[in-house]
């Protein structure tokens, strides 16, 4: 692969982790002229939206568990104990990766993943109890969610 009149050693297609590494060695080395900058800018929003979309799976599995705990009660007594653990996983896995971007875009993000969170403990409980017995509107804040309350 050609880059500005350099030949790179690996491709990114066929030696994805040799080239990460190559891209940071010459960045290292302050070597911008063989960057391979449009795949690079690629692989860095790339990252981005990776982020971004593991908040929000955190996110929106706290609240779903969070339903299930407060409004399944026919349930709850046997599975609180196992969906609080995870609750605790999640927490630490979205706190591990909330920045301040991040924090302030799972805040704008909140009321559509409520709204999958509420559709998902819908469909797990349709058999069991009525639907109705989950609310419409997000009563989670984002403290609530990242917080072990």
């Amino acid at each position: 692969m050609k880059v500005l009149g350099t030949m790179l050693k690996h491709n990114i297609d066929t030696e994805y982790d040799s080239w990460l590494l190559e891209q940071a060695q010459l960045l290292r080395d302050r070597n911008f002229q063989h960057l391979d900058i449009d795949n690079l800018v690629e692989e860095i929003e790339a990252l981005v939206r990776g982020e971004k979309s593991s908040v929000e799976q955190f996110a929106y599995l706290i609240m779903l568990h969070l339903l299930l705990i407060e409004y399944w009660y026919e349930e709850s007594e046997w599975n609180r104990n196992h969906w609080e653990a995870e609750i605790t996983g999640f927490r630490l896995q979205l706190n591990n990766k909330l920045t301040t971007n991040l924090r302030k875009h799972l805040a704008q993000r909140l009321d559509f993943l409520y709204s999958k969170a509420y559709q998902a403990a819908v469909k797990k409980t349709k058999s069991s109890i009525n639907g109705d017995r989950f609310p419409q509107k997000r009563k989670y804040s984002l403290e609530d969610i990242i917080n072990d309350s």
